[in-house]
């Protein structure tokens, strides 16, 4: 009965010591994944204020509809507070919905999350032609930014697994 207990305990210190690796991968490639769908965001949301002349707030939910990252929170409650006519600037309205819907493991430099938060500018800019010009330059940081990101992704990601599982099997033997 004894030796059972033991197995089952090494057990559960190895699957979580490997399932903390897997997690740590996992939010890796969910920060790519954020990158690149704001990334596709920002043209969707070019194409639909320019070419088609969408109000924000339709547009907004237009491009929430096809995200699956936090970011689909984050444009619904923009566009919600702009239906409820607060008397909030649109750049206030985007930076409480970043602080409130996108996680902090997202966003690890100030940079980054400054990017976001310019984003607001290009968004609200009255001008089309500035407009796209603006959103064609937020598409390029993201751009760059998701590729830093796959890039950390695929050489961290597999590299926390890796190390996750060997202390897993290391603690099983020592305490063996």
């Amino acid at each position: 009965m004894c030796t059972m207990l033991k197995i089952c305990g090494l057990i559960c210190i190895f699957a979580a010591c490997y399932l903390t690796g897997l997690e740590l991968d996992r939010s890796l490639k969910r920060r790519w994944l954020f990158f690149r769908e704001m990334k596709d965001t920002l043209l969707s949301l070019e194409q639909e204020m320019t070419w088609y002349r969408t109000p924000l707030p339709e547009t907004l939910k237009r491009a929430a509809s096809v995200c699956k990252t936090p970011l689909r929170p984050m444009l619904l409650c923009c566009a919600g507070q702009m239906e409820a006519r607060g008397g909030q600037s649109f750049e206030e309205i985007w930076k409480i919905s970043a602080r409130n819907h996108l996680p902090g493991e997202l966003m690890r430099s100030d940079a980054e999350y400054q990017a976001l938060l310019e984003v607001a500018g290009a968004l609200s800019c009255a001008d089309v032609v500035m407009q796209k010009t603006y959103l064609q330059q937020y598409q390029q940081r993201f751009d760059g930014l998701s590729d830093m990101a796959y890039q950390e992704w695929q050489e961290r990601g597999a590299l926390y697994r890796r190390l996750a599982a060997a202390f897993g099997a290391a603690a099983v033997i020592i305490l063996l």
